[in-house]
């Protein structure tokens, strides 16, 4: 079984609407929801929308931090493989059975989706077009493309670094000693509200930067309050 890991954080508007999602795929899964110290009304909002969910669901509690709060779920997962999927994103139907075929492959122990904004802007367009060439020639996926890898790897990767960024970086960066990584042929459409929030100009500014100086070694912390989700 496929055991989906979702970290939230103040998502009250939003979780109903992708539990209803993961209630659209076509195989059973297992949904684990991490809090991490909500104090809007997420959790009186998953356990309205977990009354008509079909699957499998779990509803953890965990210190804040996306690494933090992805490492305990996967501590909880039962599944074989796990998928780190952020509450703005949205997978196809037949997601499971795409990572299956990938992970059937010679060396492969997992891997992330085709990036794609839920947006027709250019400059998303653009971004989203940047992060796909970056995973496909250096098997390195942000945590918006999906990752998802076999279990019993993810532990003896040590799982997520807690950094407060880039922690999605890292991970392909130790995944990549340990087995093949592959971004499969099916699409993941991420909202742009974070763009929209902070500004599309320059947040895509920012991630690029980012990445150029983390390929050098430096890992600027002026940046967090950009990449940081809070």
């Amino acid at each position: 079984m496929l055991s989906i890991i979702t970290p939230v954080l103040n998502e009250e508007e939003n979780i109903a609407a992708f539990l209803a999602h993961i209630d659209d795929l076509a195989d059973p899964v297992e949904l684990i929801v991490v809090d991490g110290g909500s104090t809007d009304d997420t959790r009186r909002a998953l356990k309205a929308a977990a009354s008509a969910f079909s699957h499998s669901l779990s509803v953890l509690s965990s210190p804040p931090g996306r690494a933090v709060q992805m490492n305990a779920g996967a501590r909880h997962a039962t599944g074989a493989v796990l998928l780190f999927l952020h509450v703005d994103c949205r997978i196809p139907p037949d997601a499971p059975k795409a990572i299956r075929r990938a992970l059937e492959q010679e060396g492969v122990i997992g891997g992330g989706f085709y990036h794609a904004f839920a947006s027709r802007d250019p400059l998303l367009r653009l971004t989203s077009r940047f992060g796909n060439l970056l995973a496909a020639r250096t098997q390195t996926f942000f945590g918006d493309f999906g990752i998802f890898v076999e279990k019993v790897a993810f532990f003896a990767i040590g799982g997520y670094e807690p950094l407060p960024y880039l922690e999605d970086v890292e991970f392909s960066r130790a995944a990549r000693r340990h087995g093949r990584l592959v971004q499969v042929d099916r699409p993941i459409t991420v909202s742009p509200r974070r763009y929209l929030r902070v500004g599309k100009y320059r947040l895509s500014a920012v991630y690029i930067l980012v990445m150029l100086l983390y390929m050098v070694g430096i890992r600027p912390k002026l940046f967090i309050r950009y990449v940081v989700e809070k």
